[in-house]
């Protein structure tokens, strides 16, 4: 992995770097995180005393959430659990805070005035159907909200820093949502819910045992007993020796949570095409507008492939691959594990917006190593609308969730806490 300053601070967070830089640096911050954490103990004691009120959601409400400064993965189980609720013939609607909550927000409203087809409320909705005009609008937005309207189409999205608030607002503009997901909201005790999610990366799932900053811990790891379930994430990244100690330290911390294993495994491979060869293509096309950003300033339709059929053509390429998320090295370990070992990997901070810079650096990286493809996750490609990048090609990894362990048992959590679906046909 090429080193950056992202990768390098995490590593002093997490606990992975052992240097003498990451011990001065973690023994310095330790007295900033005390106070910190005590700040965070106080606030959960004062909301479990009632002296902070908590608000009932209109909807039943679950949370899907971390311990850590995000990378655990938890778009594609956000996903994973809007198509469980479609399936079960329930409506789902999608709440977040987005990241810079308060700068999209007046995004938001700006759009509303300027856009005929946008919603009124300021918390805007994702469109019911992706096309070329309506999407294209956007494309401003943050990445996560950008990657989970190209994954749940047709399942509005309404983000803002006051949650309790944004879920009102969404039941009211569609009354048929009859269940909410609450994305990231582990910490936010402001809303209430009726079953909490906790995902944990099998990489690192403890955060180094300290609290930010000299951790990379949210809150201390006793926050994990308010779990209702606690699943394991890239659990088949690690030795079945690691998952057992991973499991038998959450049974000490949340012995009343149902524990299971989870994967993240490709299934589907996004990429654009020039419109003279889009014609050509029995790929699903998804939309079709000017691309933006890049210096390749192209119209692309935007396609989807099987990806073991992609993957089937292209093993043994030269790649670069490149991600700005909070834990790259589960991005780089699923490519090796699908045998897309890239021939270099660059790792930004975490929501990178591209600037010029960086696209001299996977520029100069392509060369290096006489690349044919650049490699992404969804994450990043919703930022980048051309069909190629300094004359290579750009894919993007579609990632889905397996479970490797309690599966059942989560499905039927599910069932009871959420009842009344039926499964359509």
């Amino acid at each position: 992995m090429k080193k950056t300053v992202s990768t390098t601070v995490r590593a002093w967070l997490d606990g992975s770097a052992q240097d003498a830089a990451a011990t001065t640096f973690r023994a310095a911050a330790t007295p900033v995180s005390l106070p910190y954490s005590l700040v965070v103990r106080l606030r959960g004691r004062l909301y479990e005393a009632g002296l902070l009120r908590s608000f009932k959601a209109p909807r039943p409400t679950i949370s899907v959430g971390n311990l850590t400064l995000g990378g655990v993965g938890k778009t594609p189980f956000v996903a994973w659990l809007a198509e469980y609720f479609l399936q079960t013939a329930r409506t789902p609607g999608l709440i977040s805070r987005g990241y810079q909550a308060e700068r999209q927000r007046k995004l938001f409203a700006r759009l509303d005035a300027e856009s005929n087809s946008a919603p009124s409320s300021p918390f805007v909705a994702f469109p019911d159907s992706v096309d070329s005009s309506r999407f294209a609008q956007f494309l401003q937005f943050n990445d996560e909200a950008r990657e989970l309207a190209l994954r749940l189409p047709s399942t509005p999205h309404f983000l803002g820093s006051n949650r309790v608030d944004v879920a009102s607002a969404l039941v009211e503009a569609r009354p048929d949502v009859d269940v909410l997901l609450l994305d990231d909201a582990f910490q936010h005790r402001r809303i209430q819910r009726d079953l909490n999610v906790v995902l944990l990366d099998a990489l690192n799932p403890f955060g180094g045992g300290r609290v930010f900053p000299a951790g990379f811990l949210r809150e201390p790891l006793s926050g994990l007993a308010r779990a209702d379930a606690v699943l394991l994430n890239r659990a088949d990244l690690v030795s079945p020796e690691r998952r057992q100690a991973i499991q038998e330290r959450v049974r000490r911390l949340a012995p009343s949570a149902l524990f299971a294993e989870i994967a993240q495994i490709p299934r589907f491979i996004y990429s654009r095409v020039s419109p003279s060869n889009s014609a050509t293509l029995k790929n699903v096309k998804i939309d079709k507008h000017n691309a933006s950003g890049n210096r390749e300033n192209a119209v692309g339709s935007l396609v989807r492939e099987d990806f073991a059929d992609w993957a089937a053509s292209r093993r043994g390429g030269r790649f670069v691959a490149f991600c700005g998320l909070g834990a790259p090295s589960g991005f780089r370990k699923t490519l090796e594990r699908d045998a897309l070992t890239p021939r270099s990997f660059v790792a930004f901070p975490d929501h990178r917006a591209y600037s010029a810079s960086d696209f001299s650096t996977l520029e100069a990286e392509a060369e290096r190593v006489d690349a044919d493809a650049f490699l992404t996750t969804t994450k990043d490609f919703v930022k980048w609308n051309a069909p190629t990048f300094a004359g290579r090609p750009v894919f993007a990894l579609g990632i889905g969730v397996e479970f490797l362990s309690g599966e059942t048992a989560f499905r039927a959590l599910l069932a009871e806490r959420f009842p009344n679906g039926q499964l359509r046909n």
